[in-house]
């Protein structure tokens, strides 16, 4: 396994690689005819219903029937091109919202000291111990991604995790790799993450968390897998250990947990408390949770005596320092927004689902896990995909002699294991935003990763397969 960051590889700039792929994807449009599956259900989780796709030309000839709208062309096909970008900004206003909110949040609390105290008493302990750090820390971020679902949660700790790993002597690589390694592998391997497994198994008629015995298995060898690299990547990334940087208190006081300071952990621990109940028993997501960060920021501040407008100075200049992070997440969406509205997204689906027919067995399983990691570049959403892949996987599943279960398996490892390297994905991206590394530099660092986690999956499913697991 290697992923050090002297590899000569070459990766354009991430806002390249969008372009690129709003264009590309406009382009395709021109040689993929439109079709799309007739949905049922409401909300916004509309289900696929399998065996209805047409093609739009053949619609277009049903009596009586409302035509589809014709294929984008010409100046229409580059309009929609240029205004990807501002309207996917837009249709992920919450994100954005999130990410600028968290960022001044922690910029406010970073003021106050508590944070440079609380890594001085970090790397006192675990100086002579840093791996036992990262596997602890792995770990607990792997449960999150396994029991409710965490992603975009992550963020916020990652600009926690970069001061502390600079004073371990790692690069800022790590404090990523942590909790996206962590949750992502968690996320993929899960055996009660209502936001995927639970989407896909109702949609697949399967009683909710069943197969949780095999799956906890896949667990925990998925999370050693993540640890193990990680702990063989962090050694090739080590650098002279550095003193955090701190503003305000910490600068005079370094190390010293004042009543203050007490106050602010206090303050920060109880946010997490009610952020993980939030998301857990009422369904939260990042407007929530930005809220609960702004309240967390306002009360650090106060508790510190630091005076609104020095509160405010610091949430600006936070909020701008995770701009960039903010823009690719809505930059990336207009990928999402080319590919549906030229309705070439149900043809490619159908496209895929109609190749896995002719196959069987443990092919058919990889070839699923495969087809999930590509369609997941495009959409970039675990219960998204999950309502739009699942109704034609099932029965597909049936027809090529594999269980549910398994192409519930492969679902999980298709949407999971990518999330940690595909560009369209608002986790990796803002949390690389958050640690300032280009999205360039940790693809060269985290595509070995995948190879591994593309490995593991074609002998899980295999495995699968051979013991007959979810068959009877």
């Amino acid at each position: 396994m290697t992923g050090t960051s002297g590899t000569t590889m070459r990766v354009p700039h991430v806002y390249v690689i969008i372009a690129a792929m709003i264009v590309l994807t406009a382009l395709a449009s021109l040689v993929i005819p439109p079709g799309s599956y007739d949905r049922d259900g409401d909300g916004s989780r509309p289900r696929v219903v399998p065996g209805t796709f047409r093609y739009d030309a053949d619609r277009a000839s049903d009596p009586g029937a409302e035509p589809p709208p014709g294929r984008p062309t010409g100046a229409r096909l580059g309009g929609m091109v240029l205004t990807a970008p501002i309207r996917g900004i837009v249709s992920t206003a919450d994100i954005v919202a999130f990410i600028l909110v968290v960022g001044g949040a922690f910029k406010v609390i970073d003021r106050t000291g508590a944070f440079h105290a609380v890594i001085h008493g970090t790397v006192r302990a675990f100086r002579n111990r840093p791996g036992l750090l990262i596997a602890i820390s792995m770990l607990l971020f792997s449960i999150g991604g396994a029991v409710f679902g965490m992603s975009e949660e992550v963020i916020p700790f990652v600009l926690l995790l970069v001061p502390l790993v600079r004073a371990l002597g790692y690069d800022e690589l790590i404090a990523v790799a942590i909790p996206v390694v962590g949750s992502g592998v968690g996320f993929a391997g899960a055996m009660l993450n209502p936001f995927t497994l639970g989407i896909a198994q109702s949609i697949a008629g399967l009683p909710p968390n069943s197969g949780w015995e095999f799956r906890t298995g896949v667990w925990v060898a998925v999370t050693t897998l993540g640890i193990a690299w990680v702990l063989h990547a962090s050694r090739t990334v080590r650098v002279a250990p550095s003193e955090p940087d701190a503003d305000g208190p910490a600068t005079t006081s370094a190390g010293r947990l004042d009543g203050s300071k007490i106050a602010v952990l206090v303050a920060l621990a109880t946010a997490i408390l009610v952020l993980v109940l939030g998301v857990r028993s009422y369904g939260w997501y990042v407007v929530e949770i930005g809220a609960v960060f702004l309240a967390l920021g306002v009360a650090a501040g106060i508790v510190s005596r630091m005076g609104g407008s020095r509160i405010a100075e610091a949430f600006v200049e936070g909020a701008r320092e995770l701009l960039p992070a903010a823009l690719v997440v809505g930059l990336a969406r207009g990928v999402v927004l080319v590919a549906d509205e030229t309705r070439t997204l149900d043809t490619v689906l159908h496209a895929g689902a109609s190749a896995l027919e002719g196959v069987h067995g443990a092919v058919s399983l990889s070839l699923m896990f495969v087809f999930q990691s590509l369609l997941n570049f495009f959409l970039p959403s675990g219960s998204g995909q999950a309502a739009l892949t699942m109704p034609i996987m099932a029965p597909l599943a049936d027809l090529v002699g594999v269980s549910r279960q398994m192409a519930v398996l492969a679902f999980q490892f298709g949407d999971g294991f990518s999330n940690l390297i595909i560009p369209t994905g608002t986790m990796l991206m803002g949390s690389l935003g958050a640690a300032k590394i280009p999205y360039e530099r940790w693809f060269r660092f985290a595509w070995p990763l995948q190879a591994w986690l593309a490995l593991f999956a074609a002998t899980v499913l295999t495995l699968a397969y051979v013991v007959g697991f979810g068959v009877g």
